[in-house]
């Protein structure tokens, strides 16, 4: 069984993760509970599910895990595009972690047509 640090993906989702946990300090404090920490919780779905993708030996559980990591993706880069429209996100910020987002997501889509081949 691989360690999941050892997946690409995972490493590419967390490296996004981190990225956004410290953007996101400079949000309003009333936000903390609000956009704060869905975009947060978003964003650490994706290593997540793709970790726990990878524990399963199942090719369909695999490829169900991805595809969620893979909705979790997008839905961080809507996240990033309201902070960012709500003037919480300076554009430097937005324009840096959207393309990490969609590059994240791309690399879960490769992945999950890798296993669907298999399967």
């Amino acid at each position: 069984m691989t360690d999941f640090r050892e997946i690409k993906e995972w490493e590419k989702a967390h490296e996004l993760t981190v990225a956004v946990y410290q953007a996101t300090r400079e949000f309003p404090e009333v936000e903390i509970l609000g956009l704060t920490q869905q975009i947060r919780l978003a964003c650490s779905a994706i290593p997540i599910k793709i970790a726990q993708g990878y524990d399963r030996e199942d090719y369909e559980e695999k490829i169900n895990y991805l595809e969620l990591a893979s909705d979790n993706a997008t839905e961080v880069q809507y996240f990033l595009l309201l902070s960012y429209e709500l003037q919480m996100l300076p554009i430097e910020d937005y324009d840096r972690l959207v393309s990490k987002a969609v590059e994240v997501r791309a690399a879960i889509d490769e992945l999950i047509t890798k296993f669907n081949n298999k399967f």
